[in-house]
């Protein structure tokens, strides 16, 4: 027993140090364990306040690489519009608000004196090169207009109210992508929301380069789908297209609301265009073979009325050939001259337009069969398919008096069965759809760099009804547009 008391005498100096090691030890723990969080939690500050800032550099370096080129227009126009007998027409005016328009001619036989309109639009061009092969395009395009309570597309003695028409959107989102761009023979593969606006001759009237590789009196409409252009040459290019039309809001067209009646059409294409010498000048020869397949229509269009019902009427191919000539003989003198024929095959359905009739009341009503807003009561607002084939010429001329200054002359012409794929003209009252004459004189003022102004006067002779549309039975109309017009843009 004292051998074992001695033991622990003994062991006791040991036993204390140890334990002060471990007391030592854990404390040490637990002061790195408080400085690791320490550091951690500065770390996780530091990254938090350095997070905003990465991305801001991303962002920085996604928006270096596009070029942004915006684009102001600010336009007035004064319209006047006088329409004589429409034959078949007696569509009369019922339940208005004001007792002196009851029962006078609605669709015929009267004058309209609109309010002088302005309308704005802004567009925000978009270009970015990925790398060699493949560059990326867009636009966005917003307007306002105070066109809301007089809109051409009405075409009434009685005025009706129109929505908002302020609109914002994109337009156009594409990639091109070439993948052999060194090449005499390249090949290039375009997709997403396609360049089909705005196509030649238009551009000369504008000041501008065509902002679609198409015949603007063959096709121009918004698309989405798929380009393949392949060159054949120096400066001779083969296209196909394969793609689906849609319209843009309504509001877009302040003098018109009924271009939506293409929607959902589905578009094959061949277009080719060869730039060669003639007469010492610069000059395009285009041509282009376009099919709208499964073509539908919609209830009639007016400010309140929505896409509700639609049905396939067949199909449209058209055909259409173009010169521009530009410097004629080294002047500053520009000629072009663009042909089209239309040919349809209908089907059996019918589109339906036309209100009811048969009694006081489903003539107050307003409406069609189906119960939708009508059009007229007369019978070139229903029908199948358009029957006959159509054509169209389209010719113009522009002088440079001065470097700033110049005069420009056009004038087109649509027959009775004319349909032009139109329906997204950038020309703000799509004249190349008219079933008749439309003569436009204009002058064009670069008064800076990046500043100009317009101002024009354009007269359209309406020879039938159905300007726009496809199906129906065109009857005889004699109406008169007259428009003037000026306008104020800046192009950066």
């Amino acid at each position: 027993m004292p051998n074992f008391k001695k033991v622990i005498l003994l062991l006791m100096p040991i036993l204390l140090l140890a334990t002060q090691s471990t007391e030592k030890k854990l404390e040490l723990l637990e002061s790195e364990i408080k400085s690791l969080k320490k550091e951690m939690q500065l770390h996780q500050e530091d990254l938090d306040e350095r997070m905003p800032i990465i991305e801001k550099v991303e962002t920085k370096s996604i928006l270096d690489k596009i070029n942004f080129s915006p684009e102001i227009l600010l336009r007035f126009d004064k319209l006047n519009y006088k329409t004589g007998k429409i034959e078949g027409e007696n569509t009369k005016i019922y339940n208005h608000s004001n007792p002196t328009l009851n029962g006078s001619q609605r669709r015929d036989e009267y004058s309209k004196y609109f309010n002088i309109a302005a309308m704005v639009r802004f567009r925000l061009n978009m270009y970015a090169e990925i790398d060699e092969t493949t560059h990326f395009y867009g636009r966005l395009l917003a307007t306002n207009s105070s066109q809301t309570q007089q809109r051409l597309c009405i075409l009434s003695k009685d005025i009706k109210s129109g929505r908002s028409s302020s609109a914002f959107d994109v337009d156009r989102a594409y990639i091109d992508y070439t993948p052999n761009r060194g090449s005499q023979y390249a090949f290039t593969f375009s997709f997403g929301l396609l360049p089909t606006t705005g196509g030649t001759p238009m551009q000369f009237a504008q000041n501008s380069t065509r902002k679609s590789m198409f015949p603007a009196l063959v096709f121009d409409m918004n698309t989405y789908g798929l380009i393949g252009t392949q060159k054949l040459g120096k400066s001779t290019f083969l296209r196909a297209i394969l793609a689906k039309a849609y319209s843009l809001r309504d509001n877009f067209y302040p003098y018109q609301c009924n271009r939506e009646n293409i929607d959902g059409t589905n578009i094959i294409g061949i277009y080719g265009d060869t730039q060669f010498n003639f007469l010492n000048s610069k000059s395009l020869l285009s041509f282009g073979i376009n099919i709208m397949h499964d073509l539908k229509a919609h209830p009639y269009l007016g400010p309140d009325i929505e896409q509700i019902e639609s049905q396939v009427l067949g199909n449209i191919m058209t055909f259409g050939i173009g010169l521009d000539v530009e410097e004629i003989a080294g002047s500053d003198t520009t000629f072009f001259i663009h042909t089209a024929l239309s040919n349809p095959h209908k089907n059996s359905n019918k589109d339906d337009y036309k209100i009811l009739s048969g009694t006081p009341a489903e003539k107050e009503a307003g409406l069609t069969a189906s119960g939708q807003t009508g059009f007229s009561e007369a019978d070139y607002a229903e029908g199948t398919m358009l029957s006959s084939q159509g054509y169209s010429i389209y010719i113009g001329a522009k002088y440079d008096l001065t470097k700033k200054f110049n005069i420009g002359a056009e004038y087109n012409y649509g027959s009775k069965y004319w349909f032009s794929a139109t329906q997204g003209a950038e020309d703000m009252y799509n004249k190349l759809a008219t079933r008749g004459h439309v003569s436009e004189l204009y002058g064009i003022w670069k008064f800076h760099k990046v500043l100009s102004a317009k101002m024009g006067i354009m007269h359209t002779q309406e020879d039938y009804t159905g300007s726009g549309w496809h199906f129906g039975e065109p009857v005889k109309k004699d109406a008169e547009q007259k428009i003037a017009y000026l306008s104020f843009e800046a192009k950066f």
